[in-house]
């Protein structure tokens, strides 16, 4: 009697709690400010993109990884001691004067690959994989690594002048996903995958660990001195041409 009781009340499945969605901090703030004087640099911020064209980069937290670095990436310069002018979607989206009162524009563009691990298919409890058929999590280890590129160029046509890149180390992101899925791996959305807070929450914060890296390291790069030889050589290029 006993151990058809056991047996039973092994069979239904136990409902699992989901962790709570982390809130992954994709802030920077400079440790020091100059002053901004008339003789300033002109910079103008074009919005950080990413380039390696990877799906899972366009849902979140990847989506607010880039979009908070543009606003903390204006305090870093007005920190460094720089004017702004936007920041800007495009270099096509400035109107010419924007262009022409600019010594440079600042581009960046973040890279952010994964290699896959182990992560992949894992099974339910033994409870829920007769409840639901077919189905199982996805869990395991997979790595992301990656690369900011910073560029300076020229408002006015595109013109690259100066170029620095920051390099994201590989990092390991370990999950355990608590939702279910059906059919192959390959037919489950970024989105969805993105949406189980066992993979989620690994990955954000992984990325906020890049995030602080990443802020300190292009705050350093960005050197006044270094910056106004870049300003003369566009504002000597545009002499030359006739801008």
């Amino acid at each position: 009697m006993s151990f058809v009781f056991v047996l039973t009340t092994s069979c239904v499945p136990t409902k699992q709690v989901a962790p709570a969605k982390y809130d992954p901090q994709f802030t920077y703030t400079p440790e020091q400010r100059k002053q901004i004087s008339k003789s300033s640099l002109t910079v103008a911020i074009i919005d950080p993109v990413f380039s390696d064209g990877e799906k899972n980069t366009l849902v979140e937290p990847y989506k607010s990884f880039v979009s908070n670095m543009a606003d903390d990436f204006e305090e870093t310069l007005n920190a460094n001691g720089f004017k702004i002018k936007g920041p800007f979607k495009t270099r096509d989206e400035m109107v010419y004067t924007d262009k022409l009162n600019s010594d440079f524009a600042l581009e960046i563009q973040v890279e952010i690959l994964s290699e896959n691990g182990d992560f992949g298919k894992r099974s339910l409890s033994f409870g829920d994989a007769l409840m639901y058929k077919d189905a199982y999590r996805l869990a395991g280890t997979f790595y992301h690594k990656g690369r900011i590129i910073i560029t300076a160029t020229d408002p006015i046509d595109g013109e690259k002048f100066w170029k620095k890149t920051v390099d994201l180390s590989r990092k390991p992101v370990t999950t355990d996903g608590v939702l279910k899925f059906t059919g192959p791996v390959s037919s489950v959305g970024d989105e969805a995958v993105m949406s189980d807070v066992g993979i989620y929450n690994p990955v954000a914060k992984v990325l906020e660990e890049y995030y602080a890296e990443a802020m300190q390291s292009l705050s350093k790069q960005i050197d006044p001195r270094e910056m106004e030889q870049v300003a003369s050589q566009i504002k000597a290029k545009r002499k030359r041409v006739g801008q």
